[in-house]
């Protein structure tokens, strides 16, 4: 009898681990830099923060509120869930930072409606998040292939530069 109970507490202890959710991302995404997102829609970076000013007075004029996440929640109740992997950065400002729309990124390459976006590597789940225009580092179009998983092209937008962009095993 103790060994069943044992089996069976080693069994749904492995399920509960397995059974997290995974994030969806390309082989290369970024590493240890919290995704900042901006006024509840807009994901920026930190060059976007800088842009505020240089003083800690100039922040506060333009900054409302900053709310940190550590912990990721769930997909189901979370629109901003794959962003979380390295934890979010709320900051609420008084006025919004000039971005565009994922529809807009998307028109302006050639792109269909479907096809997804990226941040840094991690696919956007949601469509009513923006990208602000301050910080965007680079912008590719992935094509699809074994190492990626993709089914169709998609859009990568880099807001991190490229010494801080790859996990420290990847070529």
């Amino acid at each position: 009898m103790h060994k069943l109970i044992t089996s069976l507490l080693i069994l749904f202890a492995s399920i509960n681990v397995f059974s997290q959710d995974e994030y969806f991302k390309l082989p290369n995404a970024k590493t240890q830099k919290p995704c900042l997102i901006f006024n509840k829609k807009i994901i920026g970076n930190e060059y976007l923060m800088k842009s505020f000013g240089t003083s800690e007075e100039e922040v506060k004029e333009k900054v409302k509120e900053i709310a940190v996440l550590k912990g990721k929640g769930n997909r189901k109740e979370n629109d901003y869930y794959n962003l979380t992997d390295y934890g979010l950065v709320f900051l609420d400002l008084k006025e919004s930072p000039e971005s565009k729309t994922q529809t807009e990124f998307k028109e302006f390459f050639g792109l269909d409606k479907q096809n997804e976006i990226y941040i840094d590597g991690y696919l956007l789940e949601s469509k009513k998040y923006r990208i602000a225009l301050t910080g965007i580092t680079e912008i590719e179009i992935v094509e699809p292939d074994n190492a990626n998983g993709l089914k169709s092209k998609a859009l990568n937008i880099w807001t991190l530069a490229k010494s801080e962009r790859y996990r420290e095993n990847a070529n």
